[in-house]
């Protein structure tokens, strides 16, 4: 039997860690997992040491990862253990796995390649060679093992093991439980990896896959045995791009479960029919991506091909079934000026969003949006990869005129959103040098919304780690 401990800075569900400890857990594995922002960066080492782990795994994107990194290096540094890293971040830079603390990266799906190295280990046999695995070969260059095929089944796989999270009282008594019904997005969003992802796993399977729908209500109905479920949040990309498989499923979950449930969808996705199933089936709210209000800035730059009109089209749709929505929206996009970023507040204003989610856009490496920022001129040349752990609230971008009011605009412009005749001072009000008192502003209004939502104490919304994070939604 090995032993796997997976590692995370803040409080917050991830799907990969539940899915690959239940994976090691049905082929006699031991896993656990702690969270630093809980236990302390001080107790972690001597509880690494007492624990004695076979492999330590963390799962990083390309913001905030140098902790990972960092702690990696400690680890080996005291102990006798293998480093495995997964996530966006080695997948769509592998050289990552040349770094030093790091023994192995992999490359998309983990599950079989975590098995495999743990099989390894635990049969003391060599593991150098496993699909998936990138690591440092003896001359410093990078060593990348090929990718197994996609897997075909999910109903194949263990639920997730949420016992590794729900240790942690604050998330177990969460009424809001979140859930995933498949894997893969079909579109090529700039601005995601979806794009790069469907080129690495050209011709090793079908990308978008669903797990059947009596898996999900199954999944569902024995979380429900075990924990407190007042709300289900399905968070997949995009729930609603298998017409013929929502239907089936929400008639299902209708029947079977009857609990209030999120989820998120494209604009493009909606008719009339999927309305409607979604609000008789219990929709509590659903969230897209509305993202700027310029629609040739959102289908040219963002490749996002929805007008104007079709969002007020189907957010009008929502609104006669009874459904609210909330919607996610970029500020300091390339090419985005002070009229644009005022456009998005209105358009939200105008189609009636419940809650406008907003972000200051700022590019991740290996997507398209990128590769067109360093080629027009809007990264520096300096910008390093390690400059990324440092601009998750604010933007790497040069050369962009309305920079500064933009960034401001992110921060107050969902404060007009319920109130349009707000907008104009909103707008003045974004052209004054404020940025740190609109920052406060915001983690304030994000710490109300949380803790409205999620019903959670004060001390609780600060333990979760919201404010640093923004992992929650």
């Amino acid at each position: 039997m090995a032993k796997v401990l997976f590692l995370q800075d803040v409080l917050y569900e991830a799907f990969g860690p539940q899915v690959l400890s239940a994976v090691l857990k049905e082929h006699g594995h031991s896993c656990d997992l702690e969270v630093i922002s809980m236990e302390g960066r001080r107790n972690i080492l001597p509880r690494i040491r007492a624990g004695k782990p076979d492999i330590v795994s963390f799962s990083i994107s390309s913001f905030g990862f140098q902790w990972a990194v960092e702690l990696a290096q400690e680890i080996k540094s005291e102990i006798d253990t293998v480093t495995l890293f997964g996530g966006p971040h080695p997948t769509y830079f592998p050289d990552f796995a040349t770094s030093e603390g790091v023994d192995y990266a992999c490359r998309g799906e983990g599950e079989g390649a975590i098995l495999d190295l743990a099989n390894a280990i635990d049969g003391h046999t060599p593991h150098q060679d496993i699909p998936n695995l990138m690591r440092r070969g003896p001359d410093g260059a990078l060593i990348s093992n090929p990718l197994r095929p996609l897997i075909a089944d999910l109903d194949s796989l263990p639920f997730p093991d949420r016992d590794i999270y729900f240790k942690y009282r604050p998330l177990r008594r969460l009424g809001y439980k979140r859930f995933m019904v498949g894997r893969g997005c079909p579109y090529g969003c700039s601005y995601c990896f979806n794009r790069a992802a469907q080129d690495m796993y050209k011709g090793l399977g079908k990308y978008v896959r669903h797990r059947s729908p009596a898996d999900v209500v199954a999944e569902i109905q024995e979380v429900r045995t075990k924990y407190d479920l007042q709300t289900v949040g399905f968070s997949d990309d995009t729930f609603t791009t298998n017409k013929k498989w929502l239907l089936e499923f929400l008639d299902l979950y209708r029947r079977e479960i009857g609990v209030p449930f999120t989820c998120l969808t494209r604009i493009n996705e909606l008719d009339e029919e999927i309305a409607r199933a979604l609000a008789d089936a219990g929709c509590h709210y659903v969230s897209f991506g509305l993202e700027v209000g310029n629609e040739q800035i959102r289908k040219t730059i963002l490749n996002r091909r929805m007008s104007d009109d079709e969002i007020r089209k189907k957010s009008r749709m929502l609104r006669d079934v009874g459904i609210p929505f909330l919607t996610y929206n970029m500020f300091g996009v390339p090419g985005e000026k002070a009229e644009d970023g005022i456009k998005t507040v209105q358009l939200n204003a105008e189609i009636g969003t419940s809650l406008m989610g907003a972000s200051v856009f700022s590019p991740l490496l290996g997507t398209a949006i990128f590769d067109y920022c360093k080629r027009e001129g809007y990264i520096d040349d300096s910008f390093d990869i390690e400059d990324f752990d440092r601009v998750a609230s604010s933007s790497p971008l040069v050369n962009v005129e309305d920079l500064e009011f933009l960034t401001n605009l992110q921060k107050i412009g969902f404060n007009a959103v319920g109130f349009p005749s707000l907008i104009p001072l909103v707008a003045r009000l974004a052209r004054w040098p404020l940025g740190p008192i609109f920052d406060l502003a915001y983690k304030v209004s994000l710490f109300l919304r949380y803790k409205i939502r999620f019903r959670l104490t004060t001390w609780e919304v600060i333990r979760l780690g919201m404010g640093s994070r923004g992992r929650f939604g």
